[in-house]
């Protein structure tokens, strides 16, 4: 993982880690905490990307895909995904392959590591604002 994550390996791996687009699911994955894969998606502003491994049973891509070791999904809802489904056994979507749309099913535990972008931060509502007078101590 390119980035540092900023807690135990056990521990959870919230939104504000910066090791968290890049490296939750690869995280998640090498220690099959597929709960947390789903909690990390759910929390997303969207899943840019997973990578799959064809192999695994489950897996519905392509089958000219099955024969590679590694597949690079992009699932950004509104390009090419017109919605992600999410659940327990993993994600669910309709991608395009060579022109041809394709219903596409991708369990937990075939995903080792994947892009999320991070929900946006919340501003507060209110601030104090720095100001009035100044007691010099006069």
């Amino acid at each position: 993982m390119d980035a540092q994550h900023q807690h135990p390996p056990e521990a959870a791996c919230p939104p504000t880690c910066p090791g968290w687009s890049e490296g939750a699911l690869q995280l998640f994955a090498l220690q099959r905490r597929y709960a947390d894969m789903l909690a990390a998606c759910q929390a997303a502003e969207a899943v840019e990307s997973i990578i799959v491994n064809p192999a695994t049973p489950g897996v519905e891509l392509p089958e000219y895909l099955g024969e590679e070791q590694l597949v690079r999904l992009n699932l950004v809802v509104g390009r090419d995904t017109p919605e992600l489904l999410m659940d327990d056994w993993g994600l669910r979507c309709s991608l395009t392959f060579r022109g041809r749309r394709l219903d596409c099913a991708v369990p937990w535990d075939a995903i080792l590591a994947g892009v999320l972008r991070a929900p946006p931060r919340r501003r507060p509502r209110f601030q104090v604002i720095a100001g009035g007078k100044k007691d010099d101590g006069d």
